[in-house]
């Protein structure tokens, strides 16, 4: 019953959204209405809460938002936290749900093919030119959900895309999302999910050299996060 309320909200918005669009002729605006909306009305209706820590630092625009993926409704999570302005970058395989895909789709989500080598690098391109108007980028850097609370290991993706598109990285910590959903099941218990925005992080003076031992660091930045949660005015938020 949650499912279907929080689903059942799609359509109001989503009508709002249209109206929105069409009559400032601005589909980036009408998506806006979407994002903002749909992803924290969808977790309400459920009876998820969000208690948030460093939430200004979403502010930070255009960036590549990163964050560790346990389960099916991360990317619902982080979107209510950055809200606006954002598209995503998603497996190939999710092009076909008739949600997300629907929705990927009309929001221009990079649906990656990592088996096609060219698919793939069109894809990013085109990541890469939403990126120069301003748009911002969720991204996992493990890559796919991990059935552990460990920390996978990041891949260069997201920040070599930070690199070249002159963005900084932030990274968005979850914590216990999987205490309210499973990692393949879109049903949702009720309950709270502890998410920090981290402080952003500029990789101007990366060189493609360092990248390994970068990522690296940023990875353990994860780990002591997870391991020592942040309050307000911790430095890392």
């Amino acid at each position: 019953v949650r499912n279907l309320i929080g689903l059942s909200t799609l359509g109001p918005i989503t009508a709002g959204a249209a109206a929105v669009g069409v009559l400032t002729r601005n589909k980036r605006k009408g998506l806006n209405v979407i994002t903002g909306l749909w992803p924290r009305a969808l977790l309400e209706a459920q009876g998820v809460r969000l208690n948030v820590v460093g939430e200004a630092n979403a502010a930070h625009r255009p960036a590549v938002f990163i964050f560790n993926h346990r389960t099916a409704m991360d990317t619902f999570i982080v979107g209510a936290v950055v809200k606006t302005d954002f598209t995503a970058v998603a497996k190939a395989e999710l092009r076909s749900n008739p949600i997300f895909g629907t929705i990927g789709r009309a929001m221009d989500i990079a649906f990656v093919d990592r088996g096609n080598t060219e698919s793939a690098v069109a894809s990013m391109q085109e990541v890469e030119r939403l990126m120069a108007k301003g748009i911002s980028i969720i991204i996992s850097p493990e890559g796919h959900r991990y059935d552990t609370h460990e920390v996978g290991d990041f891949k260069k993706g997201a920040f070599r895309m930070a690199k070249s598109a002159g963005v900084p990285i932030i990274p968005i910590v979850v914590r216990n999302a999987d205490d309210v959903a499973a990692r393949d099941s879109m049903t949702v218990n009720p309950g709270v999910v502890d998410v920090a925005i981290l402080t952003p992080i500029s990789v101007a003076d990366w060189d493609l050299a360092d990248f390994p031992d970068r990522i690296a660091e940023v990875q353990e930045l994860y780990v002591e996060t997870l391991r020592h949660w942040p309050h307000e005015g911790d430095p890392r938020v």
